[in-house]
């Protein structure tokens, strides 16, 4: 086999490895946003049922909040506020993060496009250089 062709496949051999490499890590950015996603899903409704409980409180009632290994006395008016810009911050997060594993997963779409492509020029490459050293 000449050098110039070695040089060819050896070239289209890094060309796939570089591709699949760009798809590899493009799924694992996607797949820690997903993980993400679960986590924010399980704060919110968290968030959720605690707010729920906060409007159940009646007017007068104390409220306390954990603080470390102490329970601090809060005003309801306070914590639905604090309860409710956490809510606020982690559906914006959730929204983020969704955004980013659809991002991600164009990304992958077009990548694996991108690797499915040069795949198929090599192996047209290679056909045509057998061809070639048959004749």
């Amino acid at each position: 086999m000449s050098v110039d062709i070695q040089h060819i496949l050896s070239n289209m051999q890094a060309g796939l490895q570089d591709q699949a490499a760009k798809v590899k890590e493009a799924t694992k950015h996607r797949d820690n946003f997903a993980q993400n996603i679960a986590k924010l899903e399980a704060q919110l409704n968290e968030t959720k049922v605690v707010m729920d409980e906060l409007e159940k409180v009646e007017e007068g009632r104390n409220i306390f909040k954990l603080l470390g290994p102490c329970l601090v006395l809060q005003d309801k008016e306070i914590a639905m506020q604090t309860i409710k810009n956490r809510h606020s911050h982690m559906s914006s997060e959730l929204k983020k993060t969704e955004d980013n594993t659809k991002k991600y997963s164009e990304q992958i779409i077009k990548e694996q496009a991108a690797l499915n492509d040069l795949a198929e020029k090599a192996e047209q490459i290679r056909r045509a250089i057998q061809q070639q050293q048959q004749a």
